[in-house]
């Protein structure tokens, strides 16, 4: 990834501001820019982006880290255990030592959605105007450069793969953890083998029959998948912090006249957003699109969540097909394509695909079998 670029454009976004620095919280946005992919918890992480430096802020078990990982001109550490206490132990005061460092107007770039407030007022009773940068931040991230595209790529056809993996265990007597176990072994074996040097994660959920499919986000259980039942399974995967999502409703047998009629609402619902998907669309009409088909069709009220969302080094990231959403969409954006419909007595049915957006339309990045023939699987042995 080109991290100098991504410094220099957001070097010429704090000249328009006259801002003196940025300082990144959010360990999304500081990966963007850093290139520093790390398991966040109780020990913080900053970057500051000033005009000349990127200047990064670590605790002392990441500095070896930080080191081989990271791009930055600066590194500070922090410590905590007392053979290096008398170096600094306050990640906040190594923040303005650093501030305290600059000329020029003392305005600050923040992250209001990830600031803590605690350094939100040390910064404040050191004279910083603090500015918010949010917006710019996902600007930045929205679209993406053909490396992270690449990535991207990569990173949807493992999770097609887990998917297919997940169709090949189905079976009654399964568990919904035993679906999770079997698409996540395929997922690292696959994965290990294509990028050995990567840093990899996958993870899901199975949830199966009437009342638990209805649940858009629920953890899979022990609970026995059972001849009739229909199942939403999803497959998240990331390949060095980019993210692939590919999601299909699927059944353990035939299928009732009614679970066959909610199947193809959803479908031709999902079909109906993909065919409004090009550069210069607002991203509320995709979600326009999807809704309308399925309220035609009487199921408005079930339709309880956005159309789908742009995906990256997060899973959930801004703009939203949603229908208050009025983001134009442009080349080299990705997002996934989720219209959900929940009926209770009934069940749940959600297909996702990961596309770009392209001048014209959208390339398919999760190509796997949505129609509901392929996607009954016999109840004894799985036949795919």
């Amino acid at each position: 990834m080109n991290y100098n670029k991504r410094l220099d454009k957001l070097r010429g976004f704090m000249e328009k501001e006259k801002l003196t620095a940025v300082l990144l919280t959010d360990p999304i946005n500081q990966s963007y820019m850093t290139g520093f992919e790390i398991i966040t918890y109780s020990r913080p992480i900053f970057t500051l982006v000033t005009k000349n430096e990127c200047i990064l802020i670590v605790p002392g078990l990441e500095e070896k880290h930080a080191k081989l990982k990271a791009e930055y001109d600066r590194l500070f550490v922090y410590y905590e255990h007392p053979e290096k206490a008398d170096q600094g132990t306050d990640p906040l005061a190594l923040i303005i030592k650093c501030l305290q460092a600059l000329k020029g107007e003392r305005r600050l770039g923040i992250e209001s959605r990830s600031l803590p407030f605690e350094l939100a007022s040390v910064l404040q009773r050191d004279n910083w105007e603090l500015v918010d940068v949010n917006s710019e931040m996902i600007k930045k991230r929205a679209i993406k450069d053909e490396k992270e595209l690449e990535k991207i790529r990569q990173v949807c056809s493992l999770a097609v793969g887990s998917v297919q993996s997940a169709f090949r265990a189905l079976k009654v007597g399964i568990t919904e953890r035993d679906i999770e176990d079997a698409a996540a072994s395929a997922f690292y074996q696959e994965a290990s083998y294509l990028y050995p040097d990567s840093f990899l994660i996958t993870r899901g959920m199975s949830p199966s029959g009437i009342e638990r499919t209805i649940l858009p986000h629920v953890f899979s259980n022990l609970r026995r998948v059972e001849l009739g039942d229909g199942l939403i399974i999803t497959r998240i995967t990331s390949l060095d912090g980019y993210k692939g999502e590919c999601e299909r409703t699927c059944f353990i047998g035939e299928p009732t006249t009614k679970q066959r009629e909610l199947f193809e609402v959803m479908v031709n619902a999902q079909r109906a957003a993909l065919d409004t998907i090009k550069a210069g669309v607002k991203a509320s009409d995709v979600d326009t699109a999807a809704r309308s088909f399925i309220q035609k069709e009487g199921y408005g009220e079930y339709a309880v969540h956005r159309t789908g969302h742009s995906i990256g080094l997060a899973v959930h990231e801004a703009p939203f097909f949603r229908f208050d959403e009025h983001s134009i969409l442009q080349e080299g954006m990705t997002f996934t394509v989720e219209p959900g419909i929940y009926v209770p007595g009934i069940g749940g049915f959600r297909h996702s695909d990961t596309i770009l957006v392209t001048k014209n339309g959208y390339e398919m990045l999760t190509e796997c079998p949505r129609s509901i023939e392929e996607l009954i699987f016999n109840p004894i042995n799985s036949r795919v």
